[in-house]
């Protein structure tokens, strides 16, 4: 940790001397970039962060007092959780539609309470094929929501040709976030766990720890959301000129 510090630290020095950042400090002083960033990584990197929880429940194995695992194959998997992947789908192309008209702000804020109440559920529906199928069509609306909210706030908060650098700096902002919030998933897990010839295995509370920390994460890019100002409408923003400027 400490040695992770220090190198952020050393970063930040680096980049704000360079001529050519990969982290545009300066961009992120303005109030509705650093705000987008902030709200955008934490909200993104929880829905998506969830796929360690789901991805250890589905191919761990059931054994009694040992693993609380559904012990399916890859493709049993694949099969349960496509009506949600099909679903994030329709609910992403539907929201890049509102975005021309509605605030993304609401959009993104709504997407954070199907997220966080489809992660809830599947603290305790998480015991058969049925359950996940209806976690994931709430938290496949949320999630959705979010993949498709997240590039275009970042495009009605910056100019055309800032917008890779903004984006850029989202991504790896989502991505540090996304690293911690699955380095406590295991250790939320872990709390209810047993170990087993070297191998780490989940109750079935561990399972309901990884659901509920990750619900936790999404509220919290819920309610950071109220800090962003009012952005510029998808249909009003200036977008797709950067390359001739």
């Amino acid at each position: 940790i400490g040695a992770g510090v220090l190198a952020l630290i050393a970063f930040a020095f680096v980049e704000s001397r360079v001529a050519h950042p990969i982290f545009p400090l300066p961009l992120l002083r303005r109030r509705r970039v650093w705000t987008v960033v902030l709200a955008t990584a934490v909200l993104a990197a929880a829905v998506y962060g969830v796929a360690t929880v789901m991805q250890l429940l589905a191919l761990m194995p059931r054994i009694p007092g040992v693993s609380a695992g559904l012990g399916w194959s890859a493709t049993k998997n694949a099969v349960v959780t496509s009506p949600m992947s099909v679903l994030i789908i329709i609910v992403a192309v539907l929201t890049g539609v509102l975005a021309r008209r509605v605030d993304t702000r609401i959009l993104l804020g709504t997407g954070a309470v199907f997220a966080a109440v489809g992660f809830a559920l599947g603290s305790h529906l998480h015991h058969s094929a049925s359950e996940l199928i209806t976690m994931g069509l709430v938290a496949g609306v949320g999630t959705g929501i979010t993949a498709s909210a997240v590039p275009i706030m970042i495009i009605s908060a910056v100019a055309p040709g800032e917008q890779v650098l903004a984006n850029g700096a989202q991504s790896m902002a989502q991505g540090v976030v996304q690293a911690i919030v699955v380095q406590l998933t295991f250790v939320a897990m872990a709390k209810n766990g047993t170990v087993l010839a070297g191998t780490q295995f989940y109750h079935v509370a561990g399972f309901s720890n990884g659901f509920w920390l990750v619900a936790g994460f999404v509220s919290l890019g819920g309610v950071l959301i109220v800090l962003i100002p009012k952005l510029t409408v998808l249909d009003q923003a200036d977008v797709g000129r950067a390359a001739a400027s």
